[in-house]
């Protein structure tokens, strides 16, 4: 008896439930039929993928969530300043280029029926933004991003992909180089003597998830497109595209690139030039999940129209020397408070030098720069663009050299080095092994080994390097 009490109740209840559903006002209903259309329609929602991407009301009625997700919906907007009740349903006026909002229909007047996109810097933000592209209004895009909190409100972030019409824009993630406006043939192996090409370095730098560093250095080669920022003394570095015909189709961008042998450029050197034939090393990477580029510090000039400095070009590699040819990348390890750099290509040898920096400095808060050892090698410390460069502190109870983030250190030895030991103090007051950031990176070109204490956090400063004391092992 009370089963059949119960199921006469549910019944009741559901009856009820449909008779009110059909009942709601209009100004209620969701705008553009919403994901059930008229009638209380059973169509199926979006799930989030490509091919079938969630809608607004998916995500604001439904509570579709996800990370790496596709969104449709029409850009109805922007909001100019902090507060999303400020919104401007127009493109008149705007002066935002870091949002838009979206709707499930064009003609959305309501803040509480749209969800606002943040753009990042970049190729999405250069082409779905209202300041710039002001007939964008009331088109239907298709996003790919993060569902979270944005202006207060349920938002897309970390907006990675774009497709407005037939055009896209940024790294569709899932894909090598498809749905990232690659255009042209892959072509090399990204070796010295099989160089990638342009189309090759962007569909590889591709698979990587945003902000991601390939492992390994590849060399690349083309003709410069354009150039973003030309070599500077303030800087020593270069920014600029090339593609294999010098034309913008299939171009890559080659971010902060070093000089000619690895080094910083001077002046009175030659400048990089649109139409000029360069073959680069450096690792890549995917920045923001939306510009493909070769990673900033790992970057370097190889030849400019056939022409090499220091022998990094030309002639068949050594194996085991180190002396003709770009190891590429090192190995970092961490031990403790001992920090270690090492050269994959060559064998160690016995021959060792050691370097102290008491017995070079003696004043408190001195500059460090250039140490030549007593065999003729030497260590160059460099802020590499930084407020805060390396410097020499000592007190009661320590002495050593402080190397802050993104500074350098260049290893110049008097034969190639195989490894480098680095014995680094304790920040007691913070409780922390000083052992430079995890992110660091180490290049290799012959003789040479550039350390760089990456950090690319918005803020902060990450882990200090504190040197004690420097052992190089030199290769047999």
């Amino acid at each position: 008896m009370k089963k059949i009490f119960f199921s006469m109740l549910v019944a009741t209840m559901t009856a009820f439930t449909f008779t009110s559903c059909e009942d709601v006002p209009a100004a209620y209903e969701i705008p553009g039929g919403g994901n059930g259309g008229n009638g209380g329609s059973t169509e199926t929602v979006g799930n989030g993928t490509a091919e079938n991407p969630y809608t607004v009301e998916d995500i604001k009625k439904h509570g579709a969530t996800g990370s790496n997700v596709f969104v449709k919906a029409y850009i109805v907007g922007f909001v100019p300043e902090k507060a999303i009740d400020d919104a401007k349903f127009t493109a008149e006026g705007c002066e935002a280029v870091s949002n838009v909002l979206i709707a499930a229909s064009a003609d959305e007047t309501s803040v509480d029926n749209v969800m606002p996109v943040q753009l990042p810097v970049g190729d999405v933000r250069n082409a779905i933004n209202l300041k710039d592209n002001p007939t964008n209004i009331k088109q239907e895009v298709v996003l790919c991003g993060n569902i979270e909190a944005y202006f207060g409100k349920t938002g897309l972030k970390s907006v990675v992909w774009a497709k407005l019409g037939d055009k896209e824009f940024g790294a569709k993630p899932g894909t090598e180089g498809g749905g990232t406006g690659i255009t042209g043939t892959p072509k090399g192996t990204g070796t010295k003597d099989d160089p990638f090409n342009s189309v090759a370095a962007n569909t590889e730098a591709a698979k990587l998830a945003a902000n991601a560093v390939s492992e390994q250095g590849y060399y690349i080669k083309g003709k410069v497109v354009s150039v973003k920022e030309a070599f500077s003394a303030q800087y020593g570095n270069a920014s600029f595209y090339i593609s294999d015909d010098g034309k913008a189709d299939g171009q890559f961008l080659v971010f902060r690139s070093l000089y000619l042998g690895n080094q910083k450029w001077t002046e009175g050197q030659a400048n990089i030039q649109v139409g000029d034939e360069v073959v680069v090393y450096g690792k890549l990477t995917n920045y923001m999940g939306n510009t493909l580029e070769t990673a900033q510090n790992t970057t370097y000039l190889v030849s400019v129209n056939g022409k090499t400095e220091g022998g990094s070009t030309g002639g068949e590699d050594k194996p085991g020397t180190g002396e003709d040819k770009p190891a590429g990348n090192g190995n970092i390890a961490i031990d403790g408070t001992t920090l270690t750099l090492s050269n994959p290509s060559v064998q160690a040898g016995a021959t060792t030098v050691e370097m102290v920096p008491g017995d070079f400095y003696t004043e408190n808060g001195t500059e460090v720069t250039t140490i030549t050892l007593k065999d003729g090698t030497k260590i160059v410390f460099d802020a590499n663009g930084e407020k805060n460069g390396p410097k020499y502190y000592t007190g009661a109870n320590y002495s050593n050299i402080r190397v802050y983030k993104n500074n350098t250190i260049t290893f110049e030895g008097s034969k190639a080095i195989a490894k480098i030991e680095f014995i680094c103090d304790v920040d007691k007051n913070k409780n922390v092994n000083c052992v430079g950031n995890e992110t660091a990176t180490v290049v290799i070109d012959g003789k040479k080994m550039v350390y760089t204490n990456v950090f690319k956090e918005a803020s902060g400063g990450g882990v200090q390097l504190r040197i004690t004391k420097i052992v190089i092992t030199y290769a047999k």
